[in-house]
């Protein structure tokens, strides 16, 4: 008989119990399955939209550069000797950027709108095509011949929305500044569209640029962007070229963009929002693994006597570990795939269609590695929930697991710790899958912070019921209910993160629909006038102060400087905070005023209304954190080719969000007031009919000012924020169903301890009320700490979320506040009940068949 006891011939015994076991289903493990196809599909579908769009934006780095590289100057183009510096280096192509205004000719007022013009030359574009509404893909021939015009008119090719917007059609007219566009065809696709940054405030429009000059539009002091792309030659060498183009940098400074860097910046962008839904997919991770782990171990509570009978028919410990082991697999692998299918769609869905809005390529098969990285993820943290729920199997004994005993088969130390391992491994390489790896570190590492506090808080008041005083039946029956520790802290513990994740989300919701519904709208003016001439000032001031509805005001000149040194040390060296390197690179708004520009001032004094002295400096926040500037230091910046060094007399908050203009620095008005440049003004009207008659007016009399009507800005975002809150409280939902499950499968798996309990307590005469009472105290004691310690954990999480991947305000809102109290008590409410009313036996024929086992 020993000889037959052979790998082969177990493996048998094994499969023929396998079927028989399948022959009855599984649906034993539907809690199970539930949890894990939340979490998969949860956090699949965050890490799969991430990876997405990081692989895209690496695959497109030169597309959107729109080269090998591109240097860009503002307001005024390079000089011809470093243009030809440049052409020496490799092909060139050279595009100018600016915002105007365009016009339905001959039309009303009300049929103009603010473009992003954009003219390019005829060797646009170096790298990717440009996809017009032909449906082809369309190269530098067939773009320039579009431009070339016909009717004796210049061409132009706009996007689809400026159609819609003016009631226009391909073949119609289009006036831009003091020239009239044949508008020949829409614009479907840009190969570099993200160059200048993902904040547009119209739709595109491209001409040629040997007919910008005619415009009018690139006078003095204009908002003008030249660009140049270079395409290096295949036969060099990528870092000596780069050098050569270092070396040909003019005097006046540029910003010069490597793919890497273009790719970057617009990453930056994205991540913020990926980071917020990563966190969001860890907590539902948590969630659902701690559901996983409840789930398997109320299976594993539910067939003891199964169990027991196996081991006594001969079966060894590990032909019933491995047995009950592979039905957990196969229900998890079925349940994995289901959730990984449902993260594989939406993300392709929501890949394609952010794709598109950034004009990026990519292609489905893209994600074929990173479904199995998931899937690997996902299995380590369903393998640690499978040694945690299965460490009971060994333990059970079989003659008192027959009698409905099964008291000591908890989890046993060396499965703890290999549990623990799967976890962290599993959890790692979420966290390394996420867009912002540190963030997402602090998360876990806060999860697991709270998941302690829960497991501690949890024993601790296990601990203290146990010294209660059993002077009533009720203290006796509280008492006896907490005296599965384990029971309690794993309840806790589900609950309490559940709260966390549910609480944080909604927070963090309430945080996004304050800053763009109600921060943003009363402080964002309603009109945004830029490439105004210092002539013009005056007369738009008189037109304002002449109109009651119109008024708000604020006209601020407009500069481009850049930063060279910090007290003498060169700004790269100065450089302390590496997430405000964006201050350095390239030129940066500047201005000039002599009254306070309002903004709260966090340190210093503003200088007199009449200083005639050397320039003195008001750098913005975020120069502050950059170099750990304080006032009294030296910043040396170049303005027009000149270079000055002045010292710091105060620190400006920033107020990015407003939609007014901000500045970087801030100077005193000597030398400055005399310099060429243009201003920025802004105004708020009271009614739209006066704003869109001063726009009539404005248009007729000053057509090289370009007009941003930021009403329709504010309009836009918060429609955009709107399906932000929208998914924000999806994810809430599915948090909340996450936690439900996890809390469904520990009562469940308490219901099932508790019957021989119920059982007994009801033998001696205790009713249902009393032990329903009994166990809703009991529950209410962990609802409360799961409440306190979720809630506060949640609370912070948002904080947290909202100012450092966000950069809202925080403010949480009274729901926030309110919500982890109502969730404890809900659930305390519902698992109480069904732990006393569900443990219940109901009727005399349910009693006699637990007594008899």
């Amino acid at each position: 008989m020993a000889g037959r006891d052979t790998l082969p011939a177990r493996a048998g015994v094994l499969l023929g119990l396998l079927r028989a076991e399948l022959g009855f289903g599984i649906l034993g493990l539907r809690l199970f399955m539930a949890c894990v196809v939340i979490a998969s599909a949860m956090l699949g579908l965050i890490w799969l939209l991430s990876s997405g769009l990081a692989g895209a934006m690496e695959d497109n780095a030169r597309r959107i550069l729109g080269g090998d590289v591109a240097v860009t100057v503002v307001n005024t183009p390079l000089d011809d000797a470093t243009e030809t510096a440049l052409d020496d280096i490799g092909a060139t192509s050279r595009v100018v950027e600016l915002r105007s205004t365009a016009a339905a000719t001959g039309a009303a007022s009300a049929r103009r709108m603010t473009v992003e013009l954009k003219a390019v030359d005829r060797a646009y574009p170096l790298v990717g095509t440009v996809e017009l509404s032909g449906g082809e893909l369309s190269g530098g021939e067939e773009l320039q011949a579009a431009l070339a015009g016909a009717d004796g008119l210049p061409g132009a090719v706009v996007e689809p929305g400026l159609l819609a917007q003016l009631d226009l059609a391909v073949g119609d007219t289009l006036s831009i500044g003091d020239v009239s566009f044949r508008i020949q065809d829409t614009l479907l696709r840009e190969p570099d569209r993200l160059s200048a940054g993902t904040f547009q405030v119209g739709p595109r429009v491209l001409i040629a640029l040997d007919r910008l000059e005619a415009t009018g539009l690139t006078g003095r002091g204009s908002l003008t962007e030249f660009r140049t792309r270079i395409r290096f030659p295949e036969q060099g060498s990528a870092t000596d070229l780069l050098q050569a183009v270092q070396q040909a940098e003019p005097d006046r400074g540029w910003e010069i963009e490597t793919p890497g860097d273009a790719a970057e910046r617009v990453r930056e962008v994205t991540n913020r929002t990926t980071t917020f839904l990563g966190i969001a997919g860890l907590a539902a991770f948590a969630v659902g693994l701690t559901g996983a782990w409840a789930a398997v171990a109320m299976w594993i509570g539910r067939r003891h006597r199964t169990i027991a009978q196996y081991r006594l028919s001969g079966a060894t410990g590990t032909t019933v570990v491995a047995l009950h082991a592979a039905l957990v697999a196969i229900a998890a692998a079925i349940a994995l795939v289901l959730g990984l299918a449902v993260a594989a769609i939406g993300a392709t869905l929501l890949l394609d269609l952010l794709t598109e809005r950034l004009h990026l390529l990519w292609t489905p098969a893209d994600l074929g590695a990173e479904i199995l990285l998931v899937a690997v993820t996902l299995s380590l943290g369903l393998a640690g929930a499978l040694v945690a729920g299965l460490s009971a199997i060994t333990r059970i004994a079989p003659l008192r697991a027959l009698r409905g005993d099964a008291s000591g088969a908890g989890l046993s130390r060396r499965d703890a710790i290999v549990a623990v391992l799967l976890l962290t491994l599993s959890v790692a390489l979420a966290i390394a899958g996420l867009p912002n790896p540190a963030m997402a570190v602090a998360a876990a590492g806060g999860l697991a912070v709270v998941a302690g506090l829960l497991a501690l808080l949890g024993a601790l008041i296990a601990r203290a019921a146990g010294h209660l005083p059993a002077r009533s039946f009720l203290a006796l029956a509280v008492r006896q209910g907490f005296e599965s520790r384990r029971a309690v802290m794993l309840r806790t513990v589900a609950l309490g993160i559940g709260i966390a994740g549910i609480t944080g989300v909604v927070a963090v919701q309430h945080s996004l629909q304050a800053a763009f519904e109600t921060q943003i709208p009363e402080k964002a003016p309603d009109l945004v006038l830029l490439d105004v001439q210092a002539a013009q000032v005056a007369a738009i001031r008189a037109r304002v102060e002449g109109d009651p509805a119109l008024g708000g005001l604020q006209a601020t000149p407009f500069m481009r400087t850049r930063l060279l040194e910090v007290n003498g040390r060169p700004v790269e060296e100065a450089l302390v905070d590496p997430e405000k390197d964006w201050v350095i690179d390239g030129d940066r708004s500047f201005s000039w005023t002599a009254e306070p520009t309002g903004a709260e001032l966090l340190s210093g004094e503003w200088w007199p209304a009449d200083y005639d002295g050397p320039p003195l400096v008001s750098a913005e926040e975020d120069v502050m954190q950059a170099f750990d500037l304080k006032p009294g230091d030296r910043l040396t910046y170049s303005v027009l080719g000149r270079v000055f060094t002045s010292v710091v007399a105060n620190i400006r908050k920033e107020y990015h969000r407003t939609m007014r203009p901000e500045f970087l620095m801030v100077a005193s008005p000597q030398p400055f007031r005399d310099a060429p440049h243009g201003w920025i003004v802004s105004l708020q009207g009271r009614d739209a009919p006066a704003l869109n008659a001063f726009t009539a007016d404005l248009a007729r009399d000053a057509p090289n000012v370009t007009v941003i009507d930021v009403r329709r800005l504010v309009s836009d975002a918060t429609e955009v924020v709107e399906g932000a809150i929208l998914g924000t409280l999806l994810i809430a939902a599915i948090l909340l169903l996450a936690g439900a499950l996890s809390l469904a499968a520990t009562v469940s798996a308490d219901i099932d301890a508790r019957r021989s309990e119920a059982v007994a307590l009801s033998i001696v005469g205790a009713t249902r009320r009393e032990v329903s009472l009994a166990r809703l105290c009991e529950t209410a004691a962990t609802g409360l700490a799961a409440a306190v310690i979720g809630g506060s954990a949640g609370l912070i999480g948002s904080w947290w979320i909202a100012d450092g991947a966000l950069r809202v305000e925080w403010l949480p809102g009274l729901a926030a506040v309110l919500l982890p109290l109502a969730l404890g008590i809900l659930t305390s409410i519902a698992a109480g009940l069904a732990g006393g009313l569900g443990a219940l036996p109901r009727g005399r024929g349910q009693l006699a068949r637990l007594l008899s086992g």
